[in-house]
């Protein structure tokens, strides 16, 4: 019998792939907030996560871990490095999730250069003449860098490049080449190109190195007109630094935000007052659609994690695995 813990709640078709698995034990923790109970750490072999953080301390707590199934593709909650350290590896759900975040990209830069939140509000308030304001722009033409481009930005590349925007990529772990060929332009220096651009959309994880990417100085360097996009993580913004760029210089830009940098964010957020901003509720990811993908995948890690047959294209951590002598 193997115990699997599931932090969060899963699409009933992911619970039930689980559930027809012979020889599984199966605690469900489905409460967003909830702490993982010790006694439940204690015995699992298996982990599934999709709501809050799995610290250091509390994976050295379960001494029968044999993978980490990541219902998502982001695994900056997880102590990745300490856990390849002792042979356990983690899982993601691989591109299920890509078409769906891209799409709420697309539909935030729509929104934001549409001017749809604040036409629609003056149609419901009786400003007809809001019509005449001239304020609604075209994506056409427009230019777009994206930063990343994995999965996601690929996604989004396709879809900016079908509204004919000009696609624009900066991804250091991709060669100019490859960018080139599918028919985009590469910046080697991203944060140079800042003032060139309509619009930026972010698409990497936040590390160290990511955290506080976007600040006063990267905003100070956009166009008064420019749109930000995060549809990656929260930290990856300075939230104050982006409420001043947009009720100052930026004022006649925008920015969509599907993550904050404490979740869910505090009401009195100065960034919810304002007009010029679209939010969600980081659930880019979360259409009906991949919500089901995302289940199944991330249950069928794992018991393919249980029973030694890892698909290595979605084991997150292969190559820490493999440099600490841990191979599949």
């Amino acid at each position: 019998m193997a115990n699997v813990l599931i932090a969060g709640r899963i699409h009933p078709a992911g619970m039930a792939i689980l559930e027809a698995e012979p020889g599984l034990e199966i605690t469900a923790i489905t409460d967003p907030g909830a702490a993982l109970p010790p006694e439940a750490l204690a015995t699992a072999d298996a982990l599934l996560i999709r709501y809050g953080d799995l610290t250091e301390t509390q994976a050295a707590a379960m001494p029968n871990l044999k993978v980490v199934s990541r219902h998502g593709v982001g695994c900056d909650n997880l102590p990745v490095a300490a856990l390849a350290a002792r042979g356990v590896p983690v899982t993601i759900v691989g591109p299920v999730n890509a078409v769906a975040v891209a799409e709420q990209v697309m539909a935030m830069l729509m929104a934001l250069i549409k001017q749809i939140g604040p036409y629609d509000a003056a149609v419901r308030g009786g400003n007809w003449a809001i019509r005449d304001s001239l304020a609604v722009g075209e994506l056409s033409g427009r230019s777009l860098m994206l930063v990343g481009f994995g999965r996601i930005g690929r996604e989004v590349a396709r879809r900016a490049a079908a509204f004919d925007m000009q696609v624009h990529i900066h991804d250091p772990f991709v060669d100019e080449a490859t960018i080139r060929a599918a028919g985009y332009q590469p910046v080697p220096d991203w944060r140079a190109a800042l003032p060139e651009m309509d619009a930026l959309s972010l698409h990497l994880p936040a590390t160290p190195e990511t955290r506080g990417m976007i600040g006063a100085a990267e905003l100070a360097a956009m166009k008064s007109t420019a749109i930000l996009i995060n549809a990656a993580r929260g930290g990856l913004v300075d939230e104050t630094a982006l409420f001043d760029a947009l009720t100052g210089h930026m004022a006649r830009g925008g920015a969509g935000l599907d993550c904050f940098a404490a979740e869910p964010p505090a009401p009195d957020l100065p960034l919810l007052t304002l007009p010029n901003v679209v939010v969600s509720p980081h659930s880019a990811a979360l259409s009906a659609e991949t919500a089901q993908r995302m289940g199944e995948v991330a249950a069928r890690n794992v018991i393919a994690g249980l029973k030694g047959r890892l698909d290595p294209a979605l084991v997150f951590n292969l190559a820490a695995l493999n440099e600490a002598g841990h191979g599949l």
